[in-house]
């Protein structure tokens, strides 16, 4: 949707912590999949809304951070990596040759290993089509759809990239543009929640429920589509709006990846992050320091509500489930052994009402 304002803007709080995980897991893809053991010949970055490649204070774009992360991290010899970058503002397809030909003054635009594709127009139109155009199917994609909250992500595009050898998703939900105009939108937006009305249904719910509900109905599609594996999480700068980052993958490396990526971002960009299934909405704003709390508090609801439970399983379940990592399970746990709500029997197990095996 064209900007109203200045072009470039201001880079807010919550997109600095997202180019900082951006930042992180690329440079993991890029070299998993160029340069790892079961490389591939290509892989393609696309961004349906790629925006200027700058903001107004100086600091890169995310098609400045993506196309870093490769030539930091792969050496020009490991397979092609296109770059494909959407934008229907005319003012940001304007800058953005400019920004990429100034942050990369000896890397030609169209050079044989890094082909560029840069593209006018809407991410619902034009995005599946330069990924036809570029040849990108059949190899990995990374998609980067980061839609401000109001342009819609089609959804037969997350079908045809879930079906896509090795390919990913990360979108920014903005929950509040469809807890604030349900009542406006058409079936547009339901087309977002792959044809599935019930998302509507936050008509009448307590406020934090509207969005933990939303969210809800877009795990639903994504899993839909296609993808086996969802991490999101939710970003809670110190002065705006929070909103959700759903990343989706068909590979438990991945989401291993991208997790290791959360857990390492920079505690100084005034972003905190909280897991959309803690009913206190603690933010973990100290990720240097975990605050294990909210995993305490699933973990005890898991033991409440199952049998006999190995500590593995409720590592997976940390890492299907959670933001946490599976390694912070056991230090989860251990305020509930010293409580006495969960105690160990001779073979090792932890016991409440029902019972976990450590070994």
């Amino acid at each position: 949707m064209p900007v109203d304002g200045p072009v470039p803007w201001a880079c807010v709080e919550h997109t600095g912590a997202k180019h900082d995980i951006y930042r992180r897991y690329l440079e993991r893809w890029f070299p998993i999949l160029l340069a790892g053991a079961t490389a591939f010949p290509s892989v393609t970055y696309a961004e349906g809304f790629a925006g200027p490649g700058v903001y107004s204070g100086g600091e890169p774009g995310s098609p400045v951070i993506a196309m870093k992360a490769l030539i930091d991290k792969v050496p020009t010899s490991k397979g092609v990596a296109r770059f494909v970058f959407v934008d229907d503002e005319p003012r940001c397809v304007a800058m953005l040759p400019e920004q990429l030909r100034r942050s990369f003054p000896h890397r030609p635009r169209n050079s044989e290993s890094m082909p560029l594709e840069i593209v006018r127009g809407s991410c619902v139109e034009e995005l599946e089509r330069a990924l036809d155009r570029v040849g990108a199917w059949g190899q990995p994609i990374f998609a980067n759809l980061d839609s401000w909250g109001n342009a819609p992500v089609p959804y037969r595009l997350l079908q045809r990239l879930a079906s896509n050898v090795s390919s990913e998703v990360i979108v920014t939900l903005h929950p509040q543009h469809f807890v604030r105009f349900v009542s406006d939108l058409g079936a547009a937006a339901d087309d977002v929640f792959g044809g599935d009305p019930t998302w509507r249904a936050i008509t009448g719910m307590e406020p934090a429920a509207k969005s933990r509900h939303i969210l809800t109905c877009y795990r639903r599609a994504l899993r839909a589509a296609g993808f086996e594996y969802l991490l999101d999480f939710e970003l809670v700068p110190r002065h705006g709006q929070p909103l959700y980052l759903i990343f989706a993958t068909g590979h438990r490396r991945g989401l291993e990846k991208m997790k290791d990526s959360l857990w390492e971002v920079d505690p100084t960009q005034g972003v905190g992050f909280r897991d959309p299934r803690d009913e206190q909405a603690e933010a973990l704003f100290d990720l240097d320091e975990p605050q294990l709390g909210p995993l305490t508090r699933l973990l005890e609801q898991r033991l409440q509500t199952t049998g006999k439970v190995r500590v593995e399983a409720l590592r997976d379940a940390t890492l299907f489930e959670t933001v946490y990592r599976p390694e912070h399970v056991i230090a989860a746990l251990k305020p509930l052994i010293e409580a006495g709500r969960v105690t160990s029997d001779p073979p090792g197990r932890l016991l409440r009402a029902s019972f976990v095996e450590l070994a």
